[in-house]
């Protein structure tokens, strides 16, 4: 029997899958996609929107924004695709985070100014 308690809407786009012990927090297009326009402008410092650059962003909400949840998450990034792993509590508080990031432009960009490139 499957224990599935994957969540798409309360963190959407991004999606927390919790499916038979293993955890993570998913960002995939289109949601990456929806975004592009802010990457677009740091194009020429080499962002893209890819998995990776939304991991170094996930990084700096983490840093700034949840300090306690350092050294509590892996990063996966992919070039399609970021996923971040670690206890579904610590992951809801992300994904909490990461969606109001998502929803305000103006955070996203703040966010890119400092994130470094994976």
């Amino acid at each position: 029997m499957s224990d599935d308690r994957t969540d798409r809407s309360s963190y959407a786009p991004f999606i927390l899958m919790d499916r038979n012990g293993h955890r993570s927090l998913l960002l995939a297009e289109p949601g990456m996609e929806a975004k592009q326009h802010l990457f677009a402008e740091r194009e020429d410092q080499g962002w893209s929107g890819n998995g990776y650059d939304w991991g170094s962003l996930a990084q700096v909400v983490v840093a700034e924004r949840l300090p306690q949840l350092q050294g509590r998450l892996r990063f996966d990034p992919e070039a399609g695709m970021l996923s971040v792993t670690g206890e579904r509590a610590d992951l809801e508080a992300l994904g909490a985070a990461m969606r109001a990031v998502y929803r305000d432009d103006d955070a996203l960009r703040d966010l890119l100014s400092r994130a470094e490139l994976d």
